[in-house]
């Protein structure tokens, strides 16, 4: 195999950033499981690979510019202000530097992901290049971690995943964290409901069990979770159970429970007043949206209320999913249920 490191490059810049980033926070940030400081986070996801309700791109989108309000960006460059309507504008690259480049020329296939490029009037005015990237980010107490994010590797999964364990090697990354939102047969109306995965026992253990073995099509995020902990390095994975009937649109609840779930394992501060706030602006949406429709969506979404209620009762009885899945609904059921309900709305909807 060729080199795995051919695949990247350091940026001095943001090496540098890090570097003070650290030394300023006394090395990194205790965590729940014990470890002390010199700790070093990296969260991660790639686009392309599940996520619904958009859970993962909304928790990403919240690290690297939601968390700027919390007093921290008064220490650091001007983050932009405010954009139209009081909306924070996203941070300048420097907020962000990028520590790490893949080359997304040779990881990416153009004819399955297409970029997107802007034709003005009578010439090209803009291409959005592909880029795969590590950067630095911050929480709400200045603490770095670092956030890989970017189209997923269409090709070279393996070398990529030896990259990112030599990246993980270099920067002294002491946990690897990946999330995405899965579509499940729960409803919006309960809370949001995590599946863990990792090799780290203390960090798996207060969630209900859902599956014994389940064979599923892999993803990059997966292989690079596997080959990570073949390495030896600590992993936590979290797949977020978004109601099928929305899983399509943005469903921050999702969001806020991944991140309540990363504080809970890395001792980060990372608010979410903003999510929240927009989770109960949704909610009341589709409560709104439910309670005009028909008996039958509703009897639907009672119904997995009650076998959402039946299975958090259960505690850590074995298979959950298994003993509940001849009463489930089926997503495609869930799917026509809340479609032909919106298609009534005269184009309104989630």
């Amino acid at each position: 195999m060729a080199d795995p490191q051919d695949l990247y490059e350091l940026d001095p810049v943001g090496l540098a950033a890090l570097a003070e980033a650290r030394g300023r926070s006394g090395g990194g940030t205790g965590s729940a499981g014990g470890a002390g400081s010199g700790d070093l986070a990296l969260l991660y996801h790639f686009e392309g690979f599940m996520d619904a309700g958009q859970a993962a791109e909304q928790t990403i989108d919240h690290v690297l510019t939601g968390l700027h309000d919390y007093g921290l960006a008064e220490s650091e460059p001007d983050s932009g202000g405010t954009g139209p309507g009081g909306a924070p504008k996203s941070p300048p690259p420097e907020f962000n530097p990028v520590v790490a480049r893949f080359d997304a020329d040779r990881l990416v296939d153009y004819r399955a992901q297409r970029p997107v490029m802007t034709f003005d009037t009578d010439h090209w005015s803009a291409y959005e290049t592909p880029e795969l990237t590590v950067r630095l980010a911050k929480d709400a107490t200045g603490t770095p971690l670092l956030v890989m994010y970017g189209p997923e590797p269409d090709t070279e999964w393996e070398r990529f995943s030896r990259a990112v364990v030599d990246l993980v090697d270099k920067l002294g990354v002491t946990l690897s964290i990946n999330f995405h939102g899965i579509p499940f047969g729960v409803p919006h109306t309960r809370p949001t409901t995590l599946i863990p995965h990792g090799n780290r026992p203390e960090l798996l253990s207060g969630y209900p069990k859902w599956f014994d073995q389940a064979q599923v099509p892999g993803s990059a995020m997966a292989l690079v979770e596997f080959r990570l902990a073949e390495a030896g390095h600590a992993v936590f994975g979290l797949a977020a159970q978004v109601p099928h009937y929305v899983s399509r649109s943005p469903y921050p609840a999702a969001s806020v429970r991944i991140l309540e779930a990363i504080t809970a394992a890395t001792g980060l501060v990372l608010p979410t007043g903003e999510l929240r706030e927009r989770a109960d602006r949704i909610a009341e949406d589709i409560a709104t949206q439910v309670a005009a429709g028909d008996d039958e969506l509703r009897a639907i979404i009672t119904s997995l209320g009650a076998q959402f209620d039946a299975i958090a009762g259960s505690g850590s009885r074995p298979n959950l999913l298994a003993e509940q899945a001849g009463e489930i609904p089926t997503a495609d059921e869930l799917a026509r249920q809340f479609e032909a309900f919106l298609a009534e709305q005269d184009g309104t909807g989630l």
